[in-house]
């Protein structure tokens, strides 16, 4: 009789699955992927006593703090793989269109919200690696007030693989590990997942945005935005439309970079 080989499960992805032991379904969010949304979704339908407590605060900093049960986690790496192959539960994951992720991401951690530095220079979590990347190829010292442009963030990404990558830059398909989805859905259209989620956990739902990075439509459609650094696009009085980013040879090098997780989008969305 062959045996089931443990997991590890303090390891990522693993470590960032949602668990509802009563409901038997699993969530595996994707970051930039209506993220903090569809987390607060899932601890609200979760039936977990302390959810408002939860709900209350950063949802994020919460699930990683304390031992609630909602992770995969907080479990032994034992029961956390009984879990995993249990075929009783439901599980599904969100993905979004890759340019419009990638966009997101620049805007949110390099403009919107860019983590400062050290207190002796150390590079800013998240984004410090990025930065040091691009000045090394430069030849320069790394100036992190400046940071970089899109185009080469962009590049970064391009010339690394998701082992060397943060998780918001990651592909989408490199959170699929170990793991078949009975449901794949799409941030593009979310109320395909609702309709999924209401009749698994027998419960109305209604969506909270926590997007972050929404965008005021402005009264004319700029161009060539991706031609201004972070402090230039904080100073505009709106965000940037993903479309203005999104110029010149930045398209393809994400659709090769991102070719999966375009396949897989393109499928859930079908």
């Amino acid at each position: 009789m062959s045996t089931i080989k443990t997991i590890d499960n303090s390891e990522w992805p693993l470590n960032s699955l949602l668990v509802s032991q009563k409901h038997r379904v699993i969530y595996t969010p994707i970051a930039k992927n209506a993220n903090t949304t569809l987390k607060r979704l899932f601890v609200r339908l979760s039936g977990y006593a302390r959810s408002d407590e939860i709900l209350n605060g950063d949802v994020h900093t919460y699930l990683t703090s304390n031992k609630t049960g909602l992770s995969l986690c907080d479990y032994s790496p034992e029961d956390a793989t009984e879990i995993l192959i249990d075929p009783s539960y439901f599980r599904y994951v969100v993905l979004r269109d890759p340019l419009a992720r990638a966009v997101s991401g620049y805007l949110d951690k390099f403009v919107l919200y860019p983590p400062p530095s050290g207190a002796h220079g150390e590079p800013p979590i998240v984004i410090g690696t990025a930065i040091d990347w691009v000045y090394e190829r430069r030849g320069e010292r790394p100036d992190y007030s400046r940071s970089i442009y899109f185009e080469e963030f962009v590049n970064y990404v391009v010339h690394k693989d998701d082992r060397n990558l943060d998780t918001h830059f990651k592909s989408q398909e490199s959170y699929f590990k170990r793991q078949k989805f009975d449901f794949t859905g799409t941030v593009e259209r979310m109320e395909v997942l609702i309709k999924v989620l209401q009749s698994r956990f027998n419960q109305e739902i209604e969506i909270e945005h926590e997007n972050r990075t929404v965008r005021r439509k402005p009264l004319l459609r700029r161009r060539g935005q991706g031609g201004l650094l972070p402090a230039q696009l904080r100073a505009q009085r709106t965000l940037p439309h993903a479309s203005e980013l999104l110029t010149g040879g930045v398209v393809e090098q994400l659709k090769s970079r991102y070719a999966r997780d375009y396949e897989l989008w393109q499928e859930a969305l079908a």
